[in-house]
């Protein structure tokens, strides 16, 4: 009779424990990271066979030893294997068609176009104010299309260092809760609501984990993990069964960004695993990065090669051209502390050598100090300071405290065109040559414009007399003075700002003048050597072919990035799918579960109701 008594009591209860633990589920169906719980079911302790306790071969009963929740290992770390991969092609993505989005919103491939068709304008038109003005307004545009993309990219690179700062403090803060739950799981008796608690927390927070970076995780006792950066034994440490968390910092690198563990103290890099949005991000990076150095090299290459074909031709006045094109700059950058509202005004003279760590401008209560960020060398005074060519005039509002830095702008954002009218634009060829009428040769004197060649002092014009066969003298038109003898073997001749070959055969006798252009010529020599400039080879090939090429690149790798994402995501969505039918809350499973473990409570309530009307029954035959 007890032991019947003793049986029922035990079900009801076990049974009772297990019905309460699929409410649970059912209320917790929608709970982030809710993992499915059930009851443990095990055999209830035997008797001694004593008066007050069963017999030891009579039956146990049931009771609920533990809540324990449903899981596999296998299936939920290839999810989150697979969530990280998803999470890194998305991160890389996204950036890139940033990245796309900045190249192709500088329109910077038609401004140079509409630069060099405004050249070959201008050569049918040389005298045109209207041609002059209209080349001069395309060369802006080109500058400034060099300017928008080069800020574009300062830009963006900016905002995937911020990105990048952002993750790894999410990431330190998650290793550091994984710290936090491996400490009370410790403390925690384990199979109850309040481990299973724990751990669903430490499910949620490795997930999350993985989104971020690549990690590998083996479990301790009582429901600890530990908790490394990649894969393998040798995987550095992030997360010990202590408790102990090891922060992680990005640093920039001999090849690029890298991953740094404990960078405040014993900074030791790491490679960084090929998975999360921590890599998605350094990957962007890196292509960011090859991005302005490619634009930035393709801007020194075009401010180098439009200044040389100016300086080679002579403007409407006769003098030579000068550098059309500014290409040093500075960019301001307030102080952060900064609490007055001044505005800096910046002038830099033409052919300074900027200190390459740039400048720093401070007001204190003696006034204005204008240095070096290396501090070789400051000025100091009540307004305007000039220091190597750089000239800052600060305006009102400053407080005292306040600060700026000049830091040197990229070639690209550098590039502009300098303060320049139609007229002196030089359009004509520098120098100009022309065969005497009488000569009887066929030969031709080829000159090219060199404002670093030196050779002659008096200014031209000259003639170039054949005296021989390969031989000949220059003399000065004005004076009639014999001012070098030359050898006409083909070799190439130093003039005054100019060298000239002889080609062909020429007579004995035969004479060539060589004349400085002159105020309002209407040569256009100059100009029609622009079409050199456009089809000159560089680094890429030509500046237009070399920025299709850079656009091209771009293009393909978003592309991939993104066919990638797609198929990490069907990836992803499969192994979370798999994942969940394990361990997430199906309510039809669970309204299953309801209906059997109903039926059996009531059957162990019909035991004790059949062991009271046994009892009962007992009770009268007695009286």
């Amino acid at each position: 009779m007890m032991d019947l008594l003793a049986i029922g009591a035990a079900g009801v209860r076990a049974f009772q424990s297990a019905l309460t633990q699929v409410g649970d589920n059912v209320a917790n169906a929608d709970t982030p990271g809710y993992v499915r719980r059930s009851v443990r079911m095990t055999t209830g302790p035997a008797g001694a066979a004593t008066p007050l306790s069963r017999d030891a071969s009579g039956g146990a009963g049931v009771t609920a030893s533990a809540i324990v929740r449903a899981g596999d290992a296998l299936a939920t770390n290839s999810a989150r294997v697979a969530a990280g991969d998803h999470a890194r092609y998305a991160a890389r993505s996204e950036w890139l068609d940033r990245l796309q989005g900045v190249m192709t919103a500088s329109d910077l491939d038609a401004r140079l176009g509409g630069f060099f068709d405004a050249g070959t304008d201008l050569a049918a038109a040389p005298t045109s104010t209207a041609a002059r003005t209209i080349f001069l307004d395309r060369t802006e545009q080109a500058a400034a299309g060099f300017r928008s993309l080069g800020t574009g990219l300062a830009t963006l690179a900016d905002d995937i260092a911020s990105a990048t700062t952002e993750a790894t403090t999410t990431i330190n803060a998650i290793t550091s809760a994984l710290g936090r739950v491996n400490s009370e799981l410790r403390r925690t008796q384990d199979g109850g609501s309040a481990a299973n608690g724990l751990r669903d927390d430490r499910d949620r927070l490795l997930a999350e984990l993985a989104g971020h970076v690549r990690i590998s995780v083996e479990d301790g006792p009582r429901g600890t993990v530990t908790v490394r950066l990649g894969t393998g034994g040798a995987a550095a440490l992030l997360v010990a069964t202590d408790g102990a968390a090891t922060r992680i910092g990005v640093r920039d690198g001999a090849n690029g960004a890298e991953i740094v563990l404990d960078p405040t103290h014993a900074a030791i890099a790491v490679r960084l695993p090929a998975s999360g949005t921590l890599t998605g991000l350094v990957e962007a990076a890196r292509q960011v990065a090859a991005a302005r150095t490619d634009i930035d090299v393709l801007a020194t290459r075009f401010g180098t090669a439009v200044n040389s074909w100016h300086a080679a031709g002579a403007d409407a006045n006769g003098d030579p051209g000068e550098r059309l094109l500014a290409t040093r700059d500075l960019t301001i950058i307030p102080g952060r502390a900064n609490a007055g509202q001044a505005a800096l005004d910046l002038g830099i003279a033409d052919d300074t050598l900027l200190a390459a760590d740039g400048y720093v401008m401070r007001r204190d209560a003696a006034g204005w100090t204008l240095a070096r960020t290396d501090g070789s060398a400051s000025v100091w005074g009540p307004g305007a300071l000039t220091l190597d060519g750089v000239t800052v005039r600060p305006g009102s509002g400053a407080r005292d405290g306040d600060s700026w830095t000049l830091a040197p702008a990229g070639p690209a954002s550098a590039l502009s065109l300098r303060p320049i009218g139609p007229a002196r634009l030089a359009v004509a060829d520098r120098f100009l040559t022309d065969a005497a009428a009488g000569n009887r040769g066929d030969a031709q004197l080829l000159l090219a414009a060199d404002p670093a060649a030196t050779g002659f002092a008096p200014a031209a014009p000259y003639r170039v007399t054949v005296t021989g066969p390969g031989a000949g003298i220059l003399t000065d038109i004005a004076t009639g003075t014999t001012l070098a003898t030359l050898m006409l073997d083909g070799s190439t001749m130093t003039g005054a700002g100019f060298t000239f070959t002889l080609a062909g055969t020429p007579a004995v006798g035969d004479s060539f003048r060589i004349l400085a252009t002159g105020a309002g010529s209407n040569d256009n020599g100059n100009a029609r050597a622009l079409a050199h400039v456009r089809t000159g080879i560089g680094p890429g090939g030509t500046f237009e072919a070399a920025l299709d090429a850079r656009l091209a690149s771009v293009g393909s790798q978003l592309s991939e990035s993104k066919r990638l994402e797609a198929t990490a995501l069907a990836v992803r969505d499969d192994t979370a799918a798999a994942a969940d039918a394990i361990t997430g809350v199906d309510l039809d499973r669970e309204a299953a579960e309801l209906t059997r473990l109903q039926v059996a409570y009531r059957a162990n309530a019909q035991i004790l109701s059949a062991a009271r009307d046994m009892f009962d029954t007992m009770l009268g035959i007695l009286r």
